[in-house]
């Protein structure tokens, strides 16, 4: 443990000198002030999903989370906040991964992370990614947490999220797609309960509750609280993307090898919401824009409003559906 705590002080004290602010200024000296376009981008927080994790906290007032293989059959989120505030903490924080690189260029937001290996670390450098560490400003957007051991005891909050962004987000203009219903044609099975295996540890069951128009998650341990409300995370919307990953050729704080996902073109994805199941396709031809979900007539989808959870699982996985 001792070991695994030293590697991780070693990386976010490298982190120090490689967080990297993005400019967004504009050329020249007009006559009369040009106002910054667009609203700032999201805050993305990189949480971890060991057993040691569990409960996390601050996970159900997110917009959205990406949820991936880490390592060892451990997954790891990145968990997006358009909006953040108030003082719920939001734990824990860890380290960054290459996929996080990917999901930074489609949503331009600023990263709160533990550290990195160096060659994500150098990623962040070299790209000019916003990316902010426990050391960051004076350690103004960590705390640790007294109830849990490290290196499992790092967290932030809304507030802190919105003032780093307010210093260092990129400005964005896309678009997300407004909320809605998905199309009736074809006619969506019933997907009341959903059992998958996202990785060969780790067993995904969501069960529907038509009184909370969402899906409880459970796992392979029972449910994933969230401390925050002493409930179940609840997803409005669950989405499964099939996309390979590959060793990205280096290892991660800990030694382990680093994974990376072939996260660009498209591919299959299963929707699942309001107690259904729609078929569609994910689709990221453009990884400098968010990634959309289009359904069955060629167009993106339009969910219900709420968190949505889109899991990143190996072409082929088969999903039980009831």
């Amino acid at each position: 443990m001792l070991t695994a705590v030293k590697r991780e002080l070693a990386g976010l004290a490298m982190s120090v000198a490689l967080v990297a602010l993005a400019g967004c200024g504009t050329t020249g000296l007009p006559a009369t002030p040009t106002p910054t376009p667009g609203r700032p981008g999201p805050a993305m927080v990189q949480i971890e999903n060991s057993i040691l994790a569990r409960p996390h906290a601050g996970l159900q007032q997110a917009d959205l989370v990406y949820e991936y293989l880490a390592e060892g059959g451990i997954t790891r989120m990145t968990v997006i906040y358009f909006k953040p505030s108030g003082n719920q903490r939001i734990e824990p924080v860890r380290s960054a991964r290459p996929v996080t690189i990917r999901l930074w260029h489609a949503y331009k937001g600023v990263i709160f992370f533990s550290g990195a290996n160096t060659k994500v670390l150098q990623m962040i450098q070299q790209q000019q990614i916003p990316a902010l560490t426990e050391s960051s400003d004076g350690g103004a957007y960590f705390a640790r947490d007294a109830s849990r051991r490290a290196p499992h005891n790092l967290y932030t909050d809304g507030d802190r999220l919105a003032q780093g962004l307010n210093k260092y987000a990129p400005r964005v203009t896309y678009q997300l797609p407004s909320p809605g219903t998905p199309g009736a044609s074809p006619a969506p099975a019933v997907a009341n309960r959903i059992v998958f295996n996202q990785t060969n540890v780790h067993r995904v069951t969501y069960t529907y509750s038509a009184a909370d128009g969402a899906y409880a998650y459970g796992t392979e341990t029972g449910p994933l609280i969230d401390k925050n409300t002493g409930q179940p995370i609840k997803p409005v919307n669950v989405i499964l993307i099939q996309v390979a990953h590959h060793d990205a050729g280096f290892t991660d704080v800990l030694g382990a090898p680093a994974v990376d996902f072939d996260l660009q073109g498209t591919g299959p994805a299963d929707v699942f919401s309001k107690g259904h199941r729609y078929t569609a396709t994910w689709d990221l031809t453009n990884a400098e824009l968010p990634l959309k979900i289009v359904g069955a007539d060629g167009k993106p989808m339009h969910l219900p409003s709420g968190l949505t959870w889109i899991h990143l699982v190996d072409p082929g996985t088969p999903i039980t559906a009831s």
